[in-house]
């Protein structure tokens, strides 16, 4: 996708990996970088995001529906999930258009992935699009303990998966309180998922301190992106 702000700018998917206790591959989260078109300048995702047409938000996430859809024997053959960003606007288009939500549930090892500031989280079930989503599709909390909203959703069951967010495992980590903290969470959570994530697992030290956690899955820069010509890398020893 190329999109015009100061300067043209295009983007580039990479797919991160999501693994277990063991390091064995679980799933991936494909993000997007921008950078322009000499590949010299590098915008935030987030920027750019902020500034998309209704229609350019389609044609986003319709290019990464696409690439999934590419490498749908991989993740078949290897049981794998693959996490897709939802932005409201693209939830919008799959609740009002049959066709596009009908293309989407062809392909079950996707979950769509949200963050804590996705408009009225808060609300939980109570937010009927939202609730809607969450019957159609699994979705995935990707940030809990961001900051930017309560745990009502978590506790309505809307998650399929929950995310522990990166910064708040990074802080909490480094205090005694840690251990019961974290075990209290799981435990108020557990009955509202399937699956609990720990992000943030960034170095071989924060990986040996999470290990005796036991979370299902693990998300870091101990696991580098990749591009997406070398998905079949993420699943080698």
């Amino acid at each position: 996708m190329k999109i015009f702000l100061e300067n043209l700018y295009h983007s580039d998917c990479y797919f991160l990996p999501i693994r277990d206790n063991q390091q064995d591959l679980v799933g991936v989260e494909l993000i997007t970088h921008f950078s322009s078109e000499d590949g010299t300048v590098r915008i935030p995702t987030s920027r750019v995001i902020a500034q998309l047409t209704e229609e350019q938000h389609w044609q986003l996430f319709s290019e990464q529906l696409e690439l999934l859809k590419s490498c749908q024997h991989f993740f078949i053959q290897h049981k794998l999930f693959a996490w897709l960003n939802l932005t409201p606007q693209v939830a919008t288009l799959l609740l009002d258009r049959d066709n596009y939500a009908g293309e989407l549930l062809k392909y079950p090892f996707i979950e769509l992935l949200i963050n804590e500031n996705y408009p009225h989280l808060d609300e939980g079930k109570d937010n009927r699009d939202l609730f809607s989503l969450s019957q159609m599709y699994p979705l995935v909390l990707g940030n809990l303990g961001a900051g930017n909203s309560t745990m009502k959703a978590v506790f309505d069951g809307l998650f399929t998966r929950v995310m522990l967010d990166k910064s708040f495992i990074q802080q909490q980590i480094t205090h005694r309180s840690f251990e019961p903290f974290i075990r209290a969470i799981q435990a108020q959570i557990s009955p509202c998922c399937n699956c609990i994530i720990a992000g943030g697992i960034d170095t071989p030290e924060i990986m040996a301190q999470i290990t005796p956690f036991d979370f299902h899955a693990l998300q870091g820069c101990l696991w580098p992106a990749v591009p997406v010509n070398q998905i079949t890398t993420l699943v080698q020893r």
